[in-house]
């Protein structure tokens, strides 16, 4: 449901048409050049206004939420966009760290090119007094009266509505690009999955090589997806607006069995997945052995174990938003690149895990550009400094592998962290629930730490333990331009924010005041 870029051009073509029969011969015969600059016009003219894309809501409302209502507006026209609603399913007591700041997610989902206004109430008529639209890094202004936050956007984005009428309730706005190459229903090599509810079943439905899974908004798709293949150069597309949702789906024994979008590690295939909303999972969100390339993709999830996303060597993450209950993206694979994503850590794991029983060596990898807008951990007072960090944790490197050219720059944590960084080489004795994983003979050569803002000073402060067997090292970390609050880490105070144990060497810290008075 777009705007209707053919009602100008039509109405331009029949008045045209009239035209011409009034016209002089020797003038008629400019007409077809003077249509097809007319219709070039009417074009840019509707593309400058933009387009905008709502979509269905679901049958008997189902997981719709009670709570939010949301009104997408475009060119003088309003439309309503479909708010779910996904309630937690873990108790606080379930898991190691006793906090939860949310009860439930609440979402909406649009696309559109151009510009539009997004208008948020309370279902109840609650009073709004105040709203925060994260990343902050985004500087979208958002305005309360009469009880309506009010924003406008230019550009897709991926955000948190934070308002203090209900803290426990967390509103997403996924604002996605317009959609290009919509596949229809029939077209070959295609699963299509329209709106509505469709239930899949417990087990999960296999996609093969040169398959695209398409899911339409307002798909609302309970089950899982296993990609399966030896490859030939082929690949398998997941793409769309829809959802994909793990309610009702019992968990299965083994890590790397639960997923929602999976390939056996022995799988050949390169995987693409693109604006799709991945909800409740078990286990990791979206694994591939081999090259994945994961944009705008949006992970929600609740239970223990459900890691956000894993890729092979050269994989890209781009412009995706998670908010999990493990590890958000994995960051150990030569070559990998996670650009502008956006991540709420809730328990268990870190944004960036790297390490975990990683065997091959690493050389080169990137994250650049990361928005932590919500930090559930930091609110754990415990006293151990050895959890799961924030930004990254590297943990427990096996059989010498090595990790080189490591860079993570521009990266913004909006709330108090438990801990920035968090790198050793060998799980801590204390650990004794990962006793299995506690081998530590691997190193660290090389990492840059650029661009990295803190709101508030962390729970506890960042680690770097070489405690590894041989060589089990840390060598040649620098940190650029550092900043813990209102405070700018440099080699003077250094101490205070990054503690250095065991095998380290080689760390630097470099200040916008030192970079000045090196000119």
């Amino acid at each position: 449901m777009g705007i209707d870029r053919s009602l100008d051009k039509n109405f331009l073509r029949n008045m045209l048409i009239q035209l011409k029969f009034k016209m002089k011969p020797r003038f008629a015969t400019l007409f077809p050049v003077g249509l097809l600059v007319l219709l070039i016009l009417a074009d840019i003219k509707c593309s400058l206004a933009g387009e905008l894309s709502v979509y269905p809501p679901l049958p008997d409302n189902q997981y719709r939420s009670d709570i939010f209502e949301v009104t997408v507006s475009q060119a003088g026209e309003s439309r309503s966009s479909y708010v779910y609603k996904s309630v937690r399913n873990v108790d606080n007591t379930q898991v190691k760290s006793p906090v939860f700041t949310t009860d439930a997610n609440h979402w909406t989902s649009f696309s559109f090119s151009g510009a539009v206004t997004v208008q948020v109430k309370i279902r109840d008529g609650t009073a709004i007094n105040s709203a925060v639209i994260r990343p902050l890094a985004k500087n979208i202004r958002a305005e309360v009266r009469n009880n309506t936050v009010s924003f406008t956007l230019t550009n897709p984005a991926n955000m948190f509505v934070e308002l203090d009428a209900k803290p426990r309730d967390a509103l997403f706005i996924f604002a996605n690009p317009a959609e290009t190459d919509i596949p229809a229903r029939t077209t070959p090599n295609t699963i299509y999955f329209g709106p509505g509810v469709t239930d899949l079943g417990k087990e999960p439905i296999s996609i093969s090589e040169g398959q695209t899974v398409y899911l339409a908004g307002g798909a609302y798709v309970k089950g899982r997806l296993q990609i399966a293949g030896q490859g030939g150069g082929k690949t398998v597309t997941i793409r769309g607006r829809g959802v994909l949702s793990g309610i009702d789906i019992p968990g299965t024994k083994g890590l790397f069995s639960q997923f929602m979008i999976g390939a056996a590690k022995k799988t050949a295939l390169d995987l693409n997945v693109e604006g799709i909303v991945i909800t409740d999972s078990h286990g990791i969100s979206l694994l591939a052995p081999k090259r994945l390339t994961a944009e705008n993709v949006k992970i929600l999830a609740w239970l223990g174990q459900t890691d956000g996303i894993a890729g092979g060597k050269q994989s890209l993450v781009k412009d995706c938003f998670l908010k999990v209950n493990d590890d958000c993206l994995h960051f150990h694979q030569t070559g990998i690149k996670l650009l502008n994503n956006v991540i709420w850590r809730q328990n268990s794991g870190s944004a960036l895990q790297m390490g975990w029983n990683v065997t091959q060596d690493v050389d080169g990898e990137l994250c650049d550009g990361l928005d932590i807008i919500g930090d559930d951990m930091g609110r754990t007072h415990l006293a151990r400094d050895w959890a799961n960090a924030d930004v990254v944790a590297l943990i427990d490197i096996h059989q010498h592998a090595s990790y080189k050219n490591i860079v993570i720059q521009n990266v913004r944590h909006e709330k108090k962290a438990y801990q920035l960084f968090g790198v050793r080489t060998m799980l801590v004795p204390e650990d004794k629930f990962h006793d299995s994983y506690r081998d530590g003979r691997g190193s660290v050569e090389g990492m840059t730490i650029r661009n990295i803002t803190a709101a508030e000073l962390p729970l506890h402060p960042s680690v770097f333990d070489g405690n590894g067997r041989e060589p089990g090292s840390i060598a040649n970390v620098t940190f650029e331009n550092l900043q813990v609050g209102s405070n700018s880490v440099t080699t003077a105070n250094a101490t205070n924010y990054v503690v250095q144990r065991g095998k380290t060497s080689g760390f630097r810290f470099i200040s916008p005041a030192d970079s000045a008075s090196s000119k």
